[in-house]
């Protein structure tokens, strides 16, 4: 009986109670929805985060009541959703074999297990981001404005989910258009993808135009302070808002003098200090594609295995999913993400949290490869093979 009730403490524990900073903001912004006070993280910050998660949050507890086990079991739903859409993708792409191994290894990533129950947004948003690429690999197949347009809508729902997305929707239509070789109906489609991404974005622009007294923000006010968090004299590559006084210098400013002061001496910093800019570079990259873990507690020997392991397979199968893909357009344009986060974080700090929302692209990849490999080695096997009876024919 007492094993019991620790249990259910410690599962009442683990419902009630968000592990990141992070997400008590996500849960500040939906409570004030939820009580009409308009999305806001607190009184200072009515700008300090992309509003598809806090929506999302808010729907559920309106929907199921307060607390965190309605946001965690949507979460981990979203998950599950997740497994479907990555299997889609990969049968749009390759086929169905490739696209039962991607589900397969997406159902049985760690990483991607986890998230699904931290209260952050990465879930929501790599669902966003995998149907996005779903609609982009049927709309090379038929590029007609039917299939451009959900492109467009899923690539800004992601942008609305996590701003440092933004850029994605006008490189993919570009290499989309480029790669049907500039053909007429490729760039209408394309043209369609990006009239349904701004439109998706437009509200949420009109609506930061109002709160900032008249200012242009597509994404947030938060993109100074993390700019500055990763240029400035104590950076390392790795997070250190919880270091920073962001109250010095500030006093007076409104939330977007406040950013722009930020920016401004993150900007000022990287100029008088390239070298040192340079060698950040280099550290945030070790610390986006660490095979282990990059936080001290996280480096025993059982975090690193159970992580480690799993991405360094991802990885390597995706290399030769590369290899084997290499002619396949579509498959190349959708892993611009990946080339784009990764340069993105060359600038801002460096984690592995953000490498692993882009996993189920390279997931999806490391299907084929798997296939490829298997496929090839099969092939190996059976010219290795020779029936005795066809032997003793030949002689």
């Amino acid at each position: 009986m007492r094993t019991a009730q620790l249990m259910g403490r410690s599962l009442t524990c683990w419902a009630e109670q968000p592990f990141f900073p992070d997400s008590l903001e996500y849960l500040s912004a939906a409570h004030s929805l939820r009580h009409g006070e308009g999305l806001a993280v607190d009184c200072a910050s009515r700008i300090g985060r992309m509003p598809a998660y806090p929506l999302w949050i808010a729907g559920l507890q309106a929907a199921f009541g307060g607390g965190l086990l309605p946001v965690r079991v949507g979460d981990a739903l979203l998950g599950t959703a997740l497994i479907a859409l990555v299997y889609l993708l990969g049968r749009e792409l390759y086929g169905h074999r490739e696209a039962v191994v991607a589900a397969g290894l997406t159902a049985a990533y760690p990483f991607l297990v986890v998230q699904a129950v931290l209260v952050l947004s990465e879930t929501l948003f790599m669902a966003f981001m995998v149907a996005g690429a779903l609609f982009v690999g049927k709309a090379w197949r038929q590029p007609r404005a039917a299939w451009g347009a959900p492109a467009g809508l899923m690539f800004g729902l992601a942008t609305l989910t996590r701003g440092s997305y933004l850029a994605v929707a006008p490189l993919t239509a570009i290499g989309f258009a480029v790669g049907r070789r500039g053909e007429r109906r490729a760039w209408a489609c394309a043209a369609s993808m990006l009239g349904a991404f701004a439109a998706t974005l437009a509200p949420w622009v009109a609506r930061n135009w109002a709160a900032s007294d008249g200012h242009l923000v597509v994404t947030t006010l938060r993109v100074g302070p993390s700019l500055y968090e990763g240029l400035n004299e104590d950076a390392d590559g790795g997070p250190m808002m919880d270091r920073i006084n962001w109250d010095e210098g500030t006093a007076g400013m409104s939330e977007y003098e406040r950013s722009r002061h930020w920016r401004d001496l993150a900007l000022r910093y990287a100029s008088e200090h390239p070298g040192r800019v340079l060698w950040l570079a280099v550290r945030k990259l070790g610390r986006f594609w660490n095979v282990v873990p990059n936080l001290g507690q996280l480096r025993g020997a059982a975090p690193c295995v159970v992580f480690g392991a799993p991405y360094l397979f991802v990885m390597i199968l995706a290399g030769v999913g590369l290899l084997v893909s290499r002619r396949n357009d579509v498959a190349l344009i959708l892993l611009l993400p990946v080339v784009y986060y990764c340069l993105v974080h060359t600038v801002f700090v460096g984690s592995i949290r953000y490498r692993e929302a882009l996993m189920p692209l390279l997931i999806v990849v490391a299907g084929h490869g798997l296939v490829a490999a298997w496929t090839h080695l099969k092939s190996r096997g059976n010219k290795g093979t020779t029936d005795p009876a066809s032997a003793s024919s030949a002689v």
